[in-house]
């Protein structure tokens, strides 16, 4: 067994940091739609056939993309993906170039970034489904900060109260905003 720089054991062939980012990088997208799909994580399979289908033709296969998940091959060497088929991976996720994302820092901390505020947005839409809520929010549009902040209070102090009405928790009384003020009672 052959030893790294350091002296640690690993095995045969160690793998490069630019395994070990596309790896990181891929899990990343990965959690992510899992996150989005309930906890459900794409299959390798799953993620092949859609790139193919996208592509319209056999450009990636599930092994290769196994490979570039664990940052291994199955003999041990670390994959070294073409920038056709770092482009495809990504598509299969809508990032557009995906090359550049996979080994560019920059671009994809800007990606990483893009890719959260679209989780934002939809978890707004999905709160903004309810009338209650969208009207609410047009009541408390224009308001001051002062009254904001109040309204934000008001309605922690309710969801406290229902929450302890239908014994959800344990009384805990303190402000979401980690003052550690409750509210009077």
């Amino acid at each position: 067994m052959e030893r790294l720089e350091d002296g640690n054991p690993e095995h045969l062939h160690p793998i490069p940091g630019r395994a070990r980012k596309i790896a990181g990088r891929l899990d990343a997208l990965i959690q992510g739609e899992a996150s989005r799909a309930g906890g459900r994580a794409p299959g390798y399979r799953e993620l092949a056939e859609r790139i193919n289908r996208i592509a319209g033709r056999n450009v990636i296969s599930k092994d290769t993309i196994r490979n570039l998940h664990q940052a291994s091959t199955q003999n041990g060497h670390a994959p070294n993906p073409t920038v056709e088929t770092l482009d495809w991976l990504g598509l299969a996720f809508g990032i557009r170039s995906g090359a550049t994302y996979f080994l560019d820092d920059a671009r994809a901390a800007l990606v990483g970034e893009q890719l959260q505020g679209l989780e934002r947005l939809a978890g707004l839409r999905a709160v903004l489904g309810n009338a209650e809520v969208v009207g609410l929010a047009q009541r408390a549009s224009g308001l001051s900060d002062n009254s904001l902040h109040m309204l934000v209070a008001l309605a922690d102090r309710l969801k406290a109260l229902e929450e302890e009405a239908s014994g959800a928790t344990g009384g805990d009384r303190d402000r979401s905003d980690g003052s550690g003020e409750g509210l009077p009672g």
